[in-house]
């Protein structure tokens, strides 16, 4: 998946540095040299993430993260900072203004693709749900998004995964007071708990003894109860391979075991903001439609956004729903109709999928 990458830096050659890296990548790439550069180029809205250097003269990049993130037309741009800056506290104030990653120069071209390519991932999530939000308004929903750079990220329901009695007492000790966790050592028991609980975020140690933590990565991606549980990931150091191997499969983050405690309870709130976030932009659709309105949505869960926005206003009355699958997307439309109750049955049934007309 290709997508728009912005990159700001005050230094000419770190710019073509990394216009190289992801041009090669088949991404297109914008440049900027300063703060507010970059900050007119996100609210124009011609990038999809942000790659951001620290030290610049004027406005340092913790301040644009910050002024990315207050405004809602910005907010839900992925910010990864660049810097040379490699303390845990200049770790921590990045990710507390706002950023979505924090990697220090020199960065591996590993690293940074995999980074890159997990946010655009999310980023095109994010603007579908966005979309619909935007449709949402235009026929009379209200917006709902008003005061989102006010999430702080707290207050969560967290399922921890690991095996290991003092890994788990440091994460309690570390999150105790901001979060509701919940630990599971037994992977299997944990994808049960998943499907059936409302979590807010999954915390995976890499390093279970009997079980395979990307595999249950893939699992929780491949339900459709839960493929939109935020996961963070926590391994030693020397299992980087393997981290970078949980972005592709749909881990949201990773944290390298040892890190500041700090740096954990950063990346968790954020985590937890963009899923709230989301769910502020669904909720958009569990509004008012007026008789005879029309819903047309496009995804993998079409289909069932389109009955949830429909049964919602009616209750499950005068609900038609059409939905059709060509080479696995599926085009749901909800149509709020006079004519009559729809029953249950009628309403539940599953997308009838068809060949595409020749």
């Amino acid at each position: 998946m290709s997508a728009r990458i912005l990159v700001v830096d005050d230094i000419s050659t770190n710019l073509k540095v990394l216009e190289v890296r992801l041009s090669a990548e088949y991404y297109e790439v914008v440049t900027a040299t300063n703060g507010p550069q970059a900050i007119e180029i996100c609210e124009r809205g011609q990038c999809d993430i942000v790659l951001l250097d620290v030290m610049m003269p004027g406005m340092d990049g913790f301040e644009v993260a910050r002024r990315l993130k207050a405004n809602p037309a910005t907010h839900h741009i992925p910010i990864i900072i660049i810097t040379a800056l490699d303390a845990p506290a200049d770790r921590v104030k990045g990710l507390e203004a706002g950023a979505d990653d924090f990697l220090t120069k020199p960065v591996d071209d590993l690293s940074l693709i995999s980074r890159v390519r997990s946010l655009v991932r999310l980023k095109m999530v994010t603007d579908e749900l966005r979309m619909r939000a935007v449709t949402s308004q235009d026929i009379g929903i209200p917006e709902s998004l008003a005061g989102v750079a006010e999430e702080k990220g707290l207050a969560g329901r967290i399922l921890v995964v690991d095996d290991r009695r003092a890994s788990c007492e440091r994460i309690e000790q570390a999150l105790r007071g901001e979060h509701t966790l919940e630990f599971a050592p037994d992977p299997q028991e944990a994808l049960f708990r998943i499907a059936d609980g409302n979590y807010d975020l999954l915390l995976l140690s890499l390093e279970l003894e009997s079980y395979d933590a990307l595999r249950l990565v893939g699992q929780v991606r491949s339900l459709e109860r839960t493929r939109h549980l935020p996961i963070l990931l926590i391994a030693d150091p020397e299992q980087k391979p393997r981290l970078l191997r949980g972005l592709d499969l749909g881990a949201n983050d990773y944290l390298v075991r040892g890190s500041d405690k700090n740096e954990l309870r950063a990346r968790v709130r954020t985590q937890i903001r963009r899923k709230r976030y989301a769910e502020r932009l669904l909720a958009t659709h569990d509004l008012s439609f007026p008789a005879n309105a029309m819903f047309t949505c496009t995804g993998s869960e079409a289909n069932d956004l389109a009955l949830r926005i429909a049964r919602h206003h009616t209750g499950g009355t005068g609900v038609i729903v059409t939905a059709n699958a060509y080479h696995g997307v599926t085009t749901a439309a909800a149509e709020i109709s006079p004519s009559g109750p729809v029953t249950d049955a009628e309403i539940s049934t599953p997308a009838r999928r068809r060949k595409k007309p020749s």
